[in-house]
This record gives C-alpha cells, structure tokens and sequence, in this order.
C-alpha cells in the first residue's frame, strides 16, 4: 500500500520550519521512486505538501539543491542497509572476503530497489570547496567506512589511508560491475554473474594484502 507525505495543514501562511523541510524531502522522495528525475517537479512536490511552490524554494533555493539533500537521505539509507545486512549475517568472526560479500550482495539489492535514487545519486557529483559539498563528501566518506571497517581484520591493511584508498579503489570497481552487468549480461542470472565477477576483484585484492 503505498503512502504520500500527509499535506501539510495551512493555517494562514504555512511555517518554514522542520516539519516542512521534511515534508519536501518525503514527497521528493515519493516523486523520483515514482516517476524518476522528470518527476521531480516543484509544483508537484508542492502539491503533495501544501506548501506554495515559493516556499519550496525558500527552504531548498533551487531543485538541484532539493536533490543534492535528497541524496544525502539516499546515502544514510544505503549505509543503514549495508550495516543491517552485515548484522543480518551474524559475519563478525569470519573471513573478510566473505563479509565483503556480503556488502557487494547489498549494494546490488539497494540498487535493484531503489534505482531511481540510485541514479540522481550518480548524476551529481560533489561540488568542490563549497559547504554542499563537503556534506555530500562527509556522507559518502560514511558509506565507506564501511568497507574500511571490514577490511581493517585483513592482513596488511593497518595504514588508515591506504586501507581508506582500497575501499574506495574496491567500491568503484563493484560500482562498474554492477553498472554494466546488471543490464548488459548475456547469462540468464545476471546478479549472479555480477557477483562472480566482483567475487573475483575483491577476492584478489583480499590475497594481495594477506
């Protein structure tokens, strides 16, 4: 059953506060799984929430900033799932090639439910020296972290910085696989023929550092 951002009661002029900030965020939300980025119309989100189109823009200053924040909620919502599927698992005391699995099997899962989301995440990348993007750069550097979390049992991967470049050289290889496998195989499984393929670079990247 599916459920919209409640409109928000007006009484007088409408506040601009939290309350309406995540409305917007809610009913954006709704919009881009729904229909995807051509759907993210302020008149349509200002529709859901009972805000005027001019207070939308009040809070958000244009729709690219609107979707920069929205992205951020996509990143926090992403690691939760990563995390969640680690304790699902119960993993703690076996191999690190494994526990990284099991996060490459969550990615594809996220990308698969929400890949919408996933895609406006693509298309805007962190803009440099400004305070954006330092906030989508501080939200991507959590997604990491989890990686680096899994990989810091494995030998050889003591130096922060460079287990910090390894977790971000092995999620951008899993990001390519994903990319272009999950729409491009020639198998009848193509997550399974994904995650044989990223099997493959973690699982060599996991021996060079034992």
């Amino acid at each position: 059953m599916e459920t919209h951002a409640e409109p928000l009661r007006r009484r007088g002029r409408p506040g601009l506060g939290p309350e309406a900030r995540d409305a917007v965020l809610i009913a954006a939300g709704e919009l881009l799984s729904e229909q995807g980025a051509s759907g993210m119309q302020v008149r349509a989100i200002a529709g859901r929430t009972g805000l005027s189109v001019g207070s939308i823009y009040k809070l958000f200053g244009d729709v690219e900033s609107l979707m920069r924040e929205l992205n951020r909620e996509t990143y926090r919502a992403f690691a939760e799932h990563h995390r969640s599927a680690l304790e699902a698992c119960g993993l703690a005391e076996t191999r690190v090639l494994d526990r990284l699995m099991v996060l490459a099997r969550a990615y594809i899962d996220f990308v698969l439910t929400h890949r919408e989301r996933w895609t406006v995440l693509l298309a805007l990348p962190p803009r440099r020296h400004t305070e954006s993007g330092a906030r989508d750069r501080a939200s991507e550097d959590a997604l990491f972290a989890i990686v680096e979390e899994v990989l810091a049992p494995a030998a050889g991967m003591g130096d922060s910085v460079q287990r910090a470049r390894i977790a971000r050289a092995m999620w951008a290889s899993v990001h390519g696989i994903v990319s272009i496998v999950l729409t491009n195989s020639v198998e009848d499984d193509p997550v399974a023929d994904a995650l044989a393929q990223i099997e493959m670079i973690v699982g060599a990247v996991v021996r060079d550092h034992s």
